[in-house]
């Protein structure tokens, strides 16, 4: 997969933040701005696609249980695109170029700042890593991410857990991902408190996580959240650290194909989720 020629991803990209931006959702929408759909459909057709054959491992379960969200009305939540990361097989890849300048500096900043990062192996620390992440969204200053009842023991089932610790080895940031094969998908990517090192610490485990998943040769990283549900403070964070909109064809029975024709009329751009998304970062 090489990144589309033309402008369709920005387009798709503008879509959104429009969308998100509007006072309406799904079928609303849709029908105050017909021009708008038209547009981001044509753009969607013209993304590069990944395909997906999900195994049957947690990690497997959770991307399939990701790519397979639907909004109210039955549509894919991800027909028009999803927000992913291209993993290089060279991680220093990632902090190369003047894309990536901003990145490197908020690295920097971090680092300065004391910020380390490290796996989690342990089970007896990640049941504390749990109740910290836990307490963290009941306790969150902003309501917009705050959570009276946190479901996340679903974290335990998957291998690939890092935490940043301030100089003191105070927990910053918890990320949890499920991995299988070549995908992998960001379950769980919060801040545990708010502050500058906080904030910086995103960017330094961002970078971190790109480097754990290149060693276990995953290739795309995907967003828990449908385009539609994500924030643009949010969708700007991620651009700025490398996400961009790409297609995921989800290997399925037959019985279950959506057939892409009926999307301009079944299209839903609100999905309701199982479980709260959880790459919040502010």
């Amino acid at each position: 997969m090489t990144v589309a020629p033309d402008t369709s991803e920005p387009q798709l990209a503008e879509f959104w933040t429009a969308y998100v931006d509007s006072p309406w959702r799904g079928p609303r929408y849709l029908l105050r701005h017909p021009v708008r759909l038209w547009r981001a459909v044509r753009a969607t057709r013209q993304l590069p696609v990944v395909e997906a054959r999900p195994s049957d491992r947690p990690g497997g379960r959770a991307i399939r249980a990701t790519l397979s969200t639907r909004g109210p009305l039955g549509a894919p939540a991800r027909a028009l695109g999803t927000a992913m990361l291209g993993v290089p097989a060279d991680p220093q890849d990632y902090v190369t170029g003047s894309s990536a300048q901003t990145l490197r500096r908020k690295i920097r900043a971090a680092e300065r700042a004391g910020v380390t990062w490290r796996a989690v192996a342990d089970p007896d620390e990640r049941q504390r890593l749990l109740k910290v992440a836990n307490e963290a969204e009941r306790h969150h200053p902003d309501p917009t991410y705050r959570v009276a009842d946190p479901d996340n023991d679903d974290l335990l089932d998957h291998e690939l857990w890092l935490v940043a610790e301030d100089r003191d080895g105070e927990p910053l940031l918890l990320s949890v991902t499920p991995v299988d094969g070549e995908l992998a998908t960001l379950r769980y990517f919060r801040t545990l408190g708010r502050g500058t090192a906080h904030s910086d610490s995103r960017y330094l485990m961002t970078h971190a996580l790109v480097v754990e998943l290149s060693r276990l040769g995953v290739r795309w990283l995907i967003d828990t959240e449908p385009p539609g549900a994500q924030k643009n403070g949010l969708r700007h964070f991620q651009r700025m650290v490398g996400f961009r909109y790409g297609r995921i064809r989800l290997a399925r029975s037959t019985s279950t194909v959506l057939a892409t024709a009926v999307l301009p009329t079944y299209l839903s751009l609100e999905p309701t989720l199982d479980r709260a998304a959880s790459f919040a970062v502010f």
